[in-house]
């Protein structure tokens, strides 16, 4: 497989074309591009899921390993040990992928249930899980995808902390998420098909659209809202809150995949429900903006990581890409 045995690789168009990055996509999601097992389809997942966790550079936005990774060893762990369903074609040589070897090892050397969540996980499991995956994605995975999109969407150093997306291909990204991840999930579920039995591809969409990432407990975020920022009106209708306070993702968590406190706001239960999977108004949108603003002089460590993410341009264009992709806008 070309590229896989590369130790780096530069960007090599910085002026690539949507045409370029529209072209690309369909050809490594399509049969015609060369796949032993799924690995490319969950790095594309791995890189969507964390568009939102990335650091900009000079050079374009740096996603790193840890974070890449981290929801890599999720998505295979639910796929390969909860659901049961294999990953790379048989080649007569060995019956698991390497990364479902190490997945299945620690569940049957822990004694761990099959059917448990990734999610529940002791903390020690899952740091091992993704030195693991990491180690292997490292090695074999990064380079393979590099090569496939002919060095125009990422830059990467094995040796260094992550890859660089090139900045159109992260606009290209965030501008066509939606598009991508359907087709990611069409495709990846078609390579499933030709390699699991009948019984193990029932609702195999839904198994890898559930695989991860999962909506957390927004709790904390409740009690940072409130005690940080003393907000005690709901932030779309503007009545008091009572007991029965929502958190709600004014961007829709099915857009943004990820729960950050510059995306999450209180309501009541009848605004958050009647919001829905909508995107709010522009008019909100720079209500928000304008309350990001002070949590710059912030103290509180949870809030202050969750910024370093944060730019206020790149939300407003998070806004553009979830109306463009079908999000409706709340009446």
């Amino acid at each position: 497989m070309a590229g896989w045995n590369l130790k780096r690789g530069v960007i090599t168009d910085y002026d690539a074309t949507e045409e370029q990055y529209r072209s690309l996509f369909n050809y490594v999601l399509s049969e015609a591009c060369r796949k032993r097992n799924t690995y490319k389809f969950g790095l594309i997942k791995s890189i969507l899921d964390n568009l939102f966790n990335g650091e900009e550079l000079e050079q374009g936005i740096l996603l790193s390993y840890e974070q890449l990774f981290e929801k890599f060893a999720e998505n295979y762990w639910n796929l390969v040990v909860k659901y049961d369903l294999r990953q790379m074609r048989r080649d007569g040589r060995s019956q698991y992928s390497k990364i479902e070897t190490i997945l299945r090892g620690e569940a049957e050397k822990e004694g761990i249930v099959a059917e448990i969540e990734y999610d529940l996980l002791d903390d020690a499991t899952k740091e091992r899980l993704a030195k693991s995956v990491t180690s292997e994605c490292k090695k074999y995975v990064i380079g393979a995808l590099y090569e496939d999109f002919d060095g125009i969407l990422y830059s990467f150093d094995q040796n260094g902390v992550g890859l660089c997306l090139a900045p159109r291909a992260y606009r290209f990204m965030l501008k066509y998420k939606i598009e991508i991840e359907k087709l990611n999930y069409y495709s990846w579920a078609k390579f499933l098909e030709t390699i699991n039995t009948d019984d193990a591809i029932i609702r195999v969409i839904e198994k890898l659209e559930l695989a991860t990432p999962k909506r957390s407990n927004l709790s904390v975020y409740r009690e940072l809202l409130q005690s940080e920022f003393e907000e005690s009106n709901c932030f779309y209708c503007g009545k008091k809150l009572r007991k029965s306070t929502h958190v709600d993702h004014f961007i829709p968590w099915s857009f943004t995949k990820d729960d950050k406190v510059w995306n999450l706001v209180l309501s009541c239960p009848t605004c958050n429900i009647g919001k829905s999977n909508r995107i709010p108004s522009k008019a909100l949108l720079n209500k928000l903006m304008e309350r990001n603003r002070q949590f710059g002089s912030c103290a509180n460590t949870t809030i202050q990581k969750d910024f370093q993410s944060y730019e206020e341009n790149k939300f407003k264009d998070m806004w553009n890409y979830a109306k463009n992709s079908g999000f409706k806008e709340m009446d």
